[in-house]
């Protein structure tokens, strides 16, 4: 009898085994019918048959029915993953057995009738008997199923192993199915102690039962394990849905209808480029932007297949689809006609309850304009706006590559530059650099074998490095360069100038570790101090340089200390009303020895040496003070601007002082500017991020200042809380006659604007200057055109009479 068992259960199974592998709606169809047709057949199997497996084990004809319904329903809800086939299933339970109800209670009034012909001689009771129990049954089947399935999703939001999670659900339909033989008899015919040991005593049938139709359920699980890791993949079952309305399910369906509707209108008119892809990289579906930017027909767009690899590259090589068809992805791309467009193409995969062809979201916008000005600014951070030389920077690197081998560094330092610009202006200045920029590229390019850059490094000193240890060769560069110089400089309105240059060179031998750059400047003001126009070779004992340093470090700390450093002001105007807006707090320093050390000596020198704590420290309270006693006189409200250091910064301490000097001020923390180049934040982010947010917790603006003249990047701008960008000068210098000029700052305003930053313009010194920045919206002018740097009386006097006006 056990083979007729197997046999049974074999035919119970392979059926259902078999719709798995159809596809759509043939599959749901015959899972349907199969359904149907066995819970017909299970609601009479019970009263009909048993199969003797052993003495004392039986296997009725209604279990096999019903554990190959559960079985069934099962696979059907794994395969499917759509809530809507439980919510059918559901359905067809009541439906069925609401059917087989009536037509026991027809065929046993039709048998009871007479006249009837009955040549079996049926009895009407085995009909009548079987109505109670197909009600049971069916309601038990019901709650046994959505327990079930209940336990199911439980399991599967644990996100264990897809192996044990189906031996877990084997073991769970296998103890559902034994419940059912241990309830149903139990309501059925009530507790007793001989139902009890009935039904204890048919446990073994049961769990025969049980196990045998859980093995097309492993069969499913290991043959068709994508499937089930695609269900366990697949949302999460929305209860709600079992027990919603038709009408409910219609008003849904209706506003999803109308998202539907905007998400279109969304797709077709954003700016973006959007499209549809498949899981196969087929391009289905694209917006009208996607089109023009990658030059494709969208009416033939059905006609002809693309494939998505081919529109684009990443890192140059062309973009394969099975990488970045993933969940999410997003990069650098090149596109277009030889993929000389840039865009940034973000990649998202389209997730659905139902089980449909995964496909993907493409996000592409074009970023040529911003690489453009990102380009501009990585040349600016490498090279001198004025002359195009590559810059200190460049110098360094190249110096570092160099270490330990043969090399010579010429630094240099024209002669009584500032009287160039005192006696003709910045203008004139700018072109005498320029010109002595193109001799010294005459003399590089006549020796390119030996010589490696030409840099600017500073505003008059150039820097000349030769790839070589050669004393003789570096003599004769210095003589062609000084003879080079001496000749007359014709700048605008036929001015004649005679410049000179003095020369430090410092040689590295191979296998030395020189800092070249320290000693050629070494040899360079000693060679200043014996002769302006002569040159000097670096030696060790040469100390002048170092001892100046230590000189000025000293007489910088009793400086702060005895409070003799001054604190200058130089007024910022509004470009709408001419009024002043602000003021920027400059140190400045008068020695009795020295006299005016330049901030251009001694900053570096307190960077150096660590004093520039202290000396930002004493400019921000002297700044705060300045600024608090102006309010109490009465005097229109300003801001004040104070240069923070990115020494100050890396210590940690200074968001305490900054709230005492405030504290301490009374200045209302609004009114309190602090500006910061970006050596503050490059590579410390990390750092300097989560200090700027504290900063501006406290009420105090912050604003980015020299923008583009150090290693500027973009992601600086809009990672940073930023509120206000200083242009530096050197931008606006050849405003308006230089275009490329023009239309570099007019794009940083612009930028600047979109990101809902101030702009502050430095520099400002003519009229047609003035009037370009402020015509490209820039709020603030800071510069000669309307006043230098003043004493504290000065702008008192200033600001009296404007609030007078």
């Amino acid at each position: 009898m056990f083979g007729l068992f197997i046999l049974q259960v074999s035919l119970f199974s392979i059926f259902p085994l078999y719709f798995t592998t159809l596809k759509g709606p043939q599959r749901k169809v015959a899972f349907y019918i199969y359904l149907a047709l066995v819970l017909l057949i299970g609601g009479f199997f019970g009263n009909v048959y048993s199969i003797p497996i052993t003495p004392e084990m039986n296997v009725s004809g209604g279990n096999l029915c019903y554990g190959a319904f559960m079985m069934s329903s099962v696979l059907f809800v794994l395969v499917e993953r759509d809530v809507f086939i439980l919510r059918h299933v559901l359905k067809l339970v009541i439906f069925v057995d609401l059917f087989n109800v009536l037509f026991s209670s027809l065929a046993t009034t039709t048998l009871q009738s007479d006249g009837v012909i009955n040549p079996h001689n049926t009895s009407p009771a085995l009909f009548e008997l079987s109505t109670p129990f197909i009600i049971l049954g069916g309601v038990l089947i019901i709650l046994e199923l959505l327990t079930l399935l209940f336990c199911f999703e439980k399991l599967k939001k644990l996100n264990l192993p897809a192996l044990l999670t189906g031996v877990l659900y084997i073991a769970l339909f296998v103890l559902v199915l034994c419940l059912d033989g241990i309830l149903f008899p139990l309501i059925a015919f009530g507790f007793s102690p001989e139902i009890i040991a009935i039904v204890l005593g048919g446990l073994d049938g049961k769990l025969l039962s049980a196990s045998s139709f859980a093995l097309p359920l492993l069969l499913f699980i290991a043959i068709k394990h994508q499937s089930f890791v695609n269900y366990l993949e697949a949302e999460d079952v929305r209860w709600r849905l079992l027990f919603t309305t038709s009408n409910q399910l219609m008003k849904e369906l209706s506003a999803k209808d109308y998202g539907l509707e905007q998400a279109a209108t969304v797709f077709e008119n954003t700016s973006e480029g959007l499209a549809i892809v498949s899981s196969q990289g087929l391009l289905l579906r694209a917006n009208n932007t996607f089109c023009e930017m990658l030059k494709l027909n969208k009416a033939l767009l059905n006609q002809q297949t693309y494939m998505i690899n081919t529109l684009f590259q990443h890192n140059g090589l062309q973009l394969h689809y099975a990488q970045i068809l993933s969940d999410h992805w997003r990069g650098e791309v090149t596109f277009g006609e030889r993929y000389r467009h840039q865009g940034l193409l973000a990649v998202n995969r389209v997730k659905s309850e139902q089980q449909q062809a995964q496909s993907y979201v493409f996000s592409l916008v074009n970023i040529d304009e911003q690489k453009s000005v990102q380009r501009r600014l990585n040349h600016l951070a490498r090279h001198d706006q004025l002359t195009q030389l590559p810059n200190r920077r460049v110098l360094d690197e190249q110096l570092a590559a160099l270490e330990k081998t043969a090399t010579t560094l010429l630094v240099i330092d024209l002669d009584h530059f500032k009287d160039v610009n005192d006696s003709f202006g910045h203008a004139a200045g700018d072109e005498v650099l320029q010109a002595v920029s193109t001799r010294l590229l005459i003399i590089q390019n006549a020796h390119s074998e030996h010589v490696g850059i030409l840099s600017r490094t500073g505003g008059d000193e150039f820097a000349l490095l030769i790839k070589s240890y050669d004393v003789d060769l570096s003599k004769q560069l210095i003589h062609q360069i000084q003879q080079q110089l001496k000749k007359v400089i014709l700048i605008s309105g036929n001015n004649e100038i005679y410049i000179s240059a003095t020369i430090g060179a410092s040689l590295q031998n191979v296998g030395e570790q020189r800092n070249l750059l320290q000693e050629a400047d070494a040899a360079l003001y000693e060679a200043k101090r014996t002769q302006r126009g002569s040159y000097g070779f670096y030696e060790d004992r040469l100390t002048q340089e170092s001892q100046r340093k230590l000189s000025l470090s000293a007489k910088l700390k009793l400086a702060i200390e005895n409070q003799d450093l001054l604190v200058y002001y130089q007024p910022q105007y509004c470009a709408k009303n001419g009024q002043v807006r602000g003021v920027e707090a400059l140190a400045r320093w008068h020695d009795e020895d020295l006299g005016w050390v330049s901030p251009g000596e001694f900053i570096p020198v307190a960077e150096a040496t660590g004093i520039i704590e202290r000396l930002g420290d004493y400019v921000l309270e002297k700044a705060c003070n300045d600024a608090a006693s102006w309010l109490k006189q009465g005097l229109p409200p300003i801001t004040m601007s104070v240069n923070v250091s990115a020494h100050q910064l890396r210590f940690g301490q200074f968001i305490q002082r900054l709230s005492e000097c405030l504290n301490r001020s009374q200045l209302p923390q609004h009114l309190l500017e602090l500006e910061l180049t970006e050596s503050v934040f490059i590579e410390r982010e990390n750092e300097a991020i989560p200090l700027l947010k504290q900063i501006k917790q406290l009420g105090v603006n912050l604003a980015i200042d020299d923008f583009g003249t150090g290693y500027s990047s973009l992601s600086y701008l809009s990672k940073l809380p930023w509120d206000t960008l200083k242009i530096d000068r050197s931008f606006i210098s050849q405003i308006p006659d230089d275009q490329e000029q023009c239309q570099l700052t007019a794009t940083i305003i612009k930028m600047a604007h979109n990101l809902n930053l101030n702009v502050v313009v430095e520099g400002v010194e003519t009229k047609a200057q003035l009037d370009f920045v402020s015509q490209r919206g820039s709020q603030i002018i800071q510069g000669f055109y309307y006043s230098p740097a003043i004493e504290k009386d000065q702008l008192e006097a200033l600001l009296a009479a404007q609030g007078s006006a």
